[in-house]
């Protein structure tokens, strides 16, 4: 009887054994299946290379058939998902991964290319200056003919336009790759960005050539057709800078709302320096029109034709207007130099393409002013003709009477002789 008793709880013992056994084992296969399967998610969202999306994708099928003898345990684990829910899952998030880093690879090569435009960009300007210090020094050399002269400043203003197109470039490749909404950066994009505009020293490069600008006015004798080329320049400038302010204030936010690494280091040009190529612009921009006005003037004073003095368009308006009214009133040889000498021959010829820009006289007020020197122009022109024509005709009717004038017949004439009768 004991040995009975022994051998059912032995036999008992044995069953509690094996069940424990069994249950020890589906749970290290359901603990098995979710290590591998978020292991798995894991190095897909880390894979960069083909070769490892490669391995990936033959790992996922390893998975499933694996576990598909577990499929109604792993069902029972991680309800309501399915075994066949799950390897779907990873299939899918693969396929997004391959995505992703096909179209990255493909930035990449075009980064690539970039970086080595902006290389090439840099060696440019880096030339462009060399040959900027030695046109300048040049035409500072008392030595150089008047022709020289002229050759030496169209070097060295289209010198300073290519420059400024190269900085143009050269900024829209830092920044191409990254789209327009700077704010949707990644925290890698935006590092990168940063990184970006610290080698290219953007802003001491925008700030040079606004200091170019600034030397080569202050150096080169200018001549009247000069200026509108030197006005445009500094339009298209003046408007490629307000439109990076805006793309540097974005950038500037996205560092600074980026990893430490880019906000410690400071990489992205800050509001001061952007307030010094501000200076330069105005200082620019001053030094232009005190050039522009003092030679326009000199047009008038060389000729000893005296208007009311000006410095801007305005002044200059109200300049033209007094001296056309006044001229109405008291026309004499001044008059005639002022609209042949001075206004058709050199304003309207060589100063015209620079007034009428926007920021200097505008071409409304240009044609305005215009019509009111074509006006007492033709009103000079005008009594010439009529004076000249009023001869010719006194003439011509002098001419005509005695030509056409007949003799008077003789009044005391004795009658003819009557012949006889035969």
């Amino acid at each position: 009887m004991n040995f009975q008793r022994l051998l059912s709880t032995a036999l008992a013992l044995l069953v509690f054994i094996g069940f424990s056994l069994a249950q020890e084992s589906d749970y290290e296969i359901k603990e098995r299946f979710r290590q591998t399967y978020e292991t798995l998610k894991r190095d897909i969202d880390s894979a960069r290379t083909r070769d490892q999306m490669a391995m990936l994708s033959s790992r996922i099928g390893a998975l499933e058939q694996e576990f598909a003898e577990h499929s109604k345990l792993i069902a029972g684990a991680f309800h309501p998902k399915t075994l066949e829910s799950m390897i779907d899952e990873l299939r899918d998030q693969y396929t997004l991964a391959q995505y992703k880093n096909t179209t990255i690879q493909e930035q990449s090569d075009k980064i690539a290319a970039l970086e080595n435009q902006i290389a090439i960009l840099n060696t440019q300007i880096e030339g462009l200056n060399a040959e900027r210090e030695m046109l300048i020094a040049q035409l500072k050399s008392a030595q150089t003919s008047l022709a020289k002269q002229r050759e030496l400043v169209k070097r060295l203003r289209d010198n300073l336009n290519a420059k400024d197109r190269l900085v143009a470039a050269l900024v829209d490749s830092i920044f191409l790759p990254f789209g327009k909404n700077l704010h949707q950066l990644s925290e890698v994009q935006k590092e990168a960005l940063a990184q970006r505009l610290e080698k290219a020293n953007i802003l001491a490069r925008i700030a040079d050539i606004a200091q170019d600008n600034i030397t080569f006015l202050g150096s080169t004798k200018l001549e009247a057709k000069d200026y509108a080329v030197l006005v445009n320049q500094y339009e298209q400038f003046k408007n490629r800078w307000s439109g990076l302010k805006e793309k540097l204030s974005a950038a500037v936010a996205a560092s600074a709302s980026g990893t430490p690494r880019a906000k410690g280091k400071q990489a992205v040009p800050q509001t001061n320096e952007a307030e010094q190529v501000d200076a330069a612009l105005v200082e620019w921009r001053s030094k232009l029109d005190a050039s522009f006005w003092a030679g326009l003037m000199n047009e008038f004073s060389s000729r000893n034709v005296a208007v009311q003095p000006f410095n801007d368009g305005k002044s200059f308006a109200a300049s033209i207007r007094s001296y056309v009214e006044s001229a109405k009133q008291n026309s004499d040889d001044n008059t005639k130099i002022f609209v042949d000498e001075i206004w058709i021959q050199r304003i309207d010829k060589d100063w015209r393409g620079a007034l009428e820009s926007e920021s200097m006289l505008g071409k409304l007020e240009y044609a305005s002013l215009d019509r009111l020197v074509s006006q007492l122009h033709k009103e000079r022109f005008n009594w010439q003709i009529v004076f000249w024509i009023a001869n010719v005709i006194a003439v011509i009717l002098v001419g005509w009477w005695f030509l056409t004038r007949k003799p008077k017949p003789a009044q005391n004439q004795e009658p003819a002789t009557a012949k006889p009768n035969a």
